[in-house]
């Protein structure tokens, strides 16, 4: 079990310092081309629908798992804090990370270096990885495979991971790269955090 997990967290680790030194290269220049070909075919509505997507992220990823935390601490529901826990801590690790990243890379936002992206959203600090992607990353797994776990969840988490994740690109705060980063460090932190719960047993149910 522990083999699996290092050899995880090691590939993750990989693809995490692969995408930053692509982001980094002049390559990008081709993931600005799409985000400004995406931006002409945007219209006024798609670009609210897809702005209220992007603000409304924490009301869910952060929301359902608080009032299920809230929810087990009053109804004594041991396994509903833990799960609500792991959900929380994976979200601030790889948020941590994420933010760590952005300080050391230091990576303009696509607006910042291409005229042609308009910025339509709020960008926070630098680009790469995707904070808001890191976020919905770790919240879909947390949702679809710890919280909820039916179809209908899995369906739902990884719809919304997704278009949250699109938004960030059509609004013009990341490119490509900064997403499938975020994807890596939103899996490294549920990782991490799953894998410090599963060495403490499963608490045992109030009736």
């Amino acid at each position: 079990m522990n083999r699996l997990f290092w050899l995880q967290l090691a590939l993750l680790v990989a693809v995490v310092i692969t995408l930053a030194f692509y982001r980094v290269s002049p390559n990008k220049v081709k993931e600005q081309n799409i985000i400004a070909e995406l931006q002409l075919h945007q219209s006024p509505g798609s670009i609210r629908f897809f702005q209220v997507v992007s603000n409304s992220i924490s009301f869910f990823s952060l929301g359902i798992p608080a009032v299920f935390l809230f929810t087990g601490l009053v109804k004594k529901k041991k396994l509903w804090v833990r799960q609500s826990l792991i959900i929380l801590l994976s979200i601030a690790l790889g948020g941590s990370i994420s933010a760590i990243l952005k300080r050391t890379i230091k990576e303009p936002r696509p607006y910042e270096v291409d005229s042609r992206i308009a910025q339509l959203s709020v960008g926070g600090s630098n680009s790469f990885p995707s904070g808001h992607t890191v976020e919905a990353t770790a919240a879909a797994i947390g949702f679809s495979a710890i919280l909820f776990r039916t179809p209908l969840s899995i369906f739902l988490s990884v719809a919304w991971a997704l278009t949250i994740m699109f938004s960030r690109i059509v609004l013009g705060v990341h490119n490509i790269t900064d997403i499938l980063g975020g994807v890596a460090i939103g899996c490294i932190g549920m990782l991490i955090i799953h894998h410090l719960f599963q060495q403490r047993p499963l608490p045992e149910e109030n009736s």
